[in-house]
């Protein structure tokens, strides 16, 4: 028997919590490796295999990172950053959780998922991070991916993602890839453009600068004394100056703020008709 969950892979993951409670259709145990799973016994195209009896914490855990992991590619795929729609399957008793496209989804935005999904896993298993092309996001949910992984120091559970019926192993060494290039970082004064948003982690409220170009956001560290400023310019566009802290890579991820400037909103620049008009001359 398969279930379907037609509701937002958010809302599919606090649904899990129901499950949890009824021992027909998932039954948790203490950890325990099962069997691997073959080819035909895959529920779709995008399925996340977890061949080991989790606790229902670290099995919600893993299933908020997959839906987030799927979500996110989605997202950076789009034009307008909604990303596919997605109907679950769940095959009752089994360990495997599938995603299916619901009715009227892109087929082309499905499949640039699924490629996605694959060949972000695949890249990074070689140590080629900036390959993967993966956004902050994915790689934040992917990472809780790879760490679920592991037990302690010597133990290791198997953790797949099917694409296709094809497999594609997740490791412990993805997660430390990953974490490794994050926790290194260096600093210079700059500026930053971008609108200027917030957004809710854990909790608490944190302002982030968003450039919809680059599909880039910066988090931002603003002192008491601009905090007035920013609420004023809240979703406007802005000039950042500050310390700026930057990855490995070179990849901005923070802004100590010390100035903020207005920019014109993007519906008041020139278009591209304009500036060739300015530009047209009759020989």
């Amino acid at each position: 028997m398969i279930f379907e969950l037609r509701n937002s892979l958010e809302a599919t993951a606090r649904t899990f919590f129901m499950y949890s409670a009824t021992p027909t259709t998932l039954e948790f145990k203490r950890v325990g490796v099962l069997l691997m799973a073959t080819p035909d016994q895959i529920p779709s195209d995008l399925t996340l295999e977890v061949a080991v009896n989790l606790s229902p914490e670290r099995f919600m855990a893993v299933a908020r990172a997959f839906f987030g992991y799927v979500e996110e590619i989605g997202r950076s795929i789009t034009a307008d950053e909604s990303g596919p729609d997605w109907i679950v399957r769940l095959r009752e008793g089994s360990h495997l959780i599938g995603v299916d496209p619901a009715p009227n989804t892109s087929i082309e935005a499905v499949h640039a998922v699924y490629a996605k999904a694959e060949s972000g896993i695949k890249q990074l298993s070689v140590g080629d991070l900036t390959g993967a092309g993966l956004s902050d996001a994915a790689l934040k949910h992917l990472r809780n991916l790879a760490d679920a992984t592991i037990i302690d120091r010597t133990r290791t559970v198997p953790i797949r993602l099917w694409v296709k019926r094809a497999p594609t192993e997740l490791n412990k060494e993805i997660a430390n890839l990953i974490r490794d290039d994050w926790n290194v970082d260096y600093h210079d004064f700059g500026t930053i453009e971008g609108k200027l948003e917030a957004i809710q982690d854990r909790g608490a409220l944190n302002l982030t600068v968003r450039d919809p170009y680059l599909r880039q956001t910066v988090r931002c560290i603003v002192s008491e004394n601009l905090l007035k400023k920013a609420f004023e310019n809240f979703r406007q566009r802005v000039e950042l100056s500050g310390t700026i802290h930057y990855r490995k890579n070179g990849k901005p991820i923070s802004i100590e703020v010390a100035e903020i400037t207005p920019l014109e909103d993007d519906t008041t620049l020139p278009t591209l008709n304009d500036v060739r008009g300015i530009l047209r001359f009759d020989a």
